[in-house]
């Protein structure tokens, strides 16, 4: 009989601590890297290293504490830039909104606190702002704003990334990862006899937080306490 109740409370236990890792979990996200275009590099020039970034919220539905599928929303600025043989400098800058929708993977068993995850899938991004210019050592400098340059407003790419993703404490999870974005889509300039077209990349580093349902409701329950004792 003892075995029996056991094995009841361990079930239990076990079918609670699997629906605390399944269903919808929202969070925040922020991404920092290097963004490049392909196919446009001036000759005699080098390619530098052109900050780019990301900002934004996701949410995922996790069906099981080791798959889930997600979409999210970022401000993204990207861009490349070059040094040409006379030190001057042209800088790319193309700022987007994106959609990225994935599938989620983590490794192991639920009750690590830190875990391998892997996540890949498509995005849509639609060009909204930026500025592309050329500067030399006098700091003279000549430009446009990229919606204008551009006859191409969209782009589309696969994105994949790997990381970890870390419990905290019940329902609230940190991912640190690594991010991989290739844009698939012709960026044609408006001046497509003078300035070839490219296709977008970038690497990024990229931390977000992730809080599920359940660990939202405890967190009301707790502020009403203390609002109830005030």
């Amino acid at each position: 009989m003892k075995h029996l109740i056991f094995s009841a409370l361990a079930l239990l236990a076990g079918m609670q601590l699997v629906n605390a890792q399944t269903g919808w979990n929202i969070g925040d996200r922020a991404a920092i890297g290097h963004s490049w275009m392909v196919g446009n590099r001036p000759d005699d020039s080098k390619r530098k290293f052109h900050i780019s970034f990301e900002l934004g919220r996701v949410a995922t539905y996790n069906f099981s504490d080791n798959v889930g599928v997600g979409f999210g929303t970022y401000f993204s600025s990207q861009g490349g830039s070059y040094e040409l043989q006379n030190n001057s400098k042209v800088i790319a800058r193309a700022n987007y909104i994106k959609i990225p929708v994935f599938a989620s993977f983590v490794f192991g068993a639920v009750e690590n606190r830190v875990r391998p995850r892997l996540t890949v899938g498509p995005s849509v991004q639609f060009l909204v702002g930026g500025k592309t210019f050329a500067k030399n050592d006098d700091d003279a400098f000549a430009g446009v704003y990229t919606t204008k340059a551009m006859n191409t407003k969209i782009d589309a790419g696969a994105n994949a990334s790997l990381g970890l993703n870390i419990r905290v404490c019940d329902g609230f999870y940190i991912n640190n990862d690594i991010n991989y974005y290739h844009g698939f889509v012709e960026q044609k300039p408006n001046n497509a006899s003078e300035s070839p077209s490219y296709t977008n990349r970038g690497l990024y580093l990229s931390m977000g937080m992730q809080i599920n349902g359940q660990a939202m409701k405890q967190w009301k329950q707790k502020m009403m306490k203390h609002k109830n004792r005030d």
